[in-house]
């Protein structure tokens, strides 16, 4: 009974809309969203470094260079899009591509 119902609520809103779309995960990131991905899709690594006190601040570590701060704002929005994941380790953790986060296309 609730198959079917869910069923008739899904004909309805196609028949409404046309179709139903998914909004891209990669559609309103910030630049800075963008070179984040681009640099993990280019083999650098981000951490997430907490220390005791409660503070927490990201870091992206090139291949080469210096590691550069990246707002916790900027990751969040990353994560709230499904573009990283998190190996939750203390007191650094690594943040990685999601599925979607490798197929995401940046240099648009």
């Amino acid at each position: 009974m609730l198959r079917s119902t869910a069923a008739k609520l899904r004909d309805g809103l196609l028949a409404a809309n046309g179709t139903l779309r998914h909004p891209s995960p990669q559609k309103g990131l910030t630049t800075a969203q963008r070179q984040v991905l681009r640099s993990l899709q280019d083999g650098a690594t981000l951490k997430s470094h907490r220390y005791l006190d409660g503070g927490k601040e990201y870091r992206l570590h090139p291949l080469c260079g210096d590691a550069t701060p990246v707002s916790v704002q900027e990751v969040r929005g990353l994560e709230e899009r499904g573009l990283l994941l998190s190996n939750h380790k203390f007191p650094a953790a690594t943040l990685y591509l999601s599925q979607q986060g490798r197929k995401a296309n940046v240099n648009e």
